[in-house]
């Protein structure tokens, strides 16, 4: 009985100890995983790291690039009236020598004079400047602005109807240009006091629909809330 006692003994041990190797082999397995994943781990962080640094790296570059890009449009407008200029010049050269002050003027200082007057609140100095620039350069460089400084100038005299004709000039005339987004909401607000209020909301809801990001689509949202 001692010795089948023994070898039950025996054996139980055996199965111990073979459990504890066991374990001590999973244990040396898990921490070996757990050192990979650390591993992994580190990797990915200074991946991440380093995908952060150039994604800094290359917004500060579409900063610079934008920021070339808007002085090289400066720098395209400010040649263009100059080359407005010069054609003009060119052609009052071959004039006769009885010309008024005013008739030998160049484009950008029609512009600008009537700019000026507009800056000084004196619009109907500057919508007759305006008008003479429209007139004179249909073709110029500062037309679309022109027509919108026109229709500005009539708003602010209280002259809507004519106003309006010079913003929807603008809309006619330059159906691709920059400025369509602000030629709509001055527009649609000119036409409200002349009693086309479902026209007015329609221009204000192109404006919101074709220019969701723009300022004007902001202003045209404001304008729509006291139309209801």
């Amino acid at each position: 009985m001692n010795k089948t006692l023994t070898i039950l003994c025996l054996g139980g041990l055996g199965f111990l100890l073979s459990g504890c190797i066991a374990s001590e082999r999973d244990m040396g397995a898990l921490k070996l995983q757990l050192k990979e994943l650390n591993e992994t781990l580190a990797v990915m962080q200074t991946n991440q790291a380093e995908l952060a640094g150039k994604m800094e790296e290359l917004n500060q570059n579409l900063s610079v690039s934008n920021e070339n890009l808007s002085e090289l449009d400066g720098q395209i407008v400010n040649l263009s009236t100059k080359l407005d200029d010069i054609t003009v010049a060119v052609k009052q050269a071959k004039q006769t020598a009885n010309e008024t002050p005013q008739t030998a003027m160049l484009p950008s200082e029609i512009f600008k004079q009537a700019e000026n007057h507009f800056n000084k609140q004196d619009y109907e100095l500057a919508s007759d400047g305006f008008k003479l620039y429209i007139d004179r350069y249909p073709e110029g460089e500062n037309i679309q602005q022109a027509y919108l400084y026109l229709g500005d100038s009539y708003a602010a005299q209280e002259q809507t109807k004519p106003a309006a004709i010079a913003y929807a000039t603008v809309l006619q005339k330059f159906p691709n240009s920059k400025l369509i987004p602000t030629a709509r909401l001055k527009y649609a607000r000119s036409i409200i006091p002349l009693g086309k209020k479902e026209e007015a909301k329609r221009y204000l809801n192109s404006i919101v629909q074709d220019f969701g990001k723009s300022p004007e689509a902001r202003l045209a949202k404001e304008e729509l809330a006291k139309l209801k």
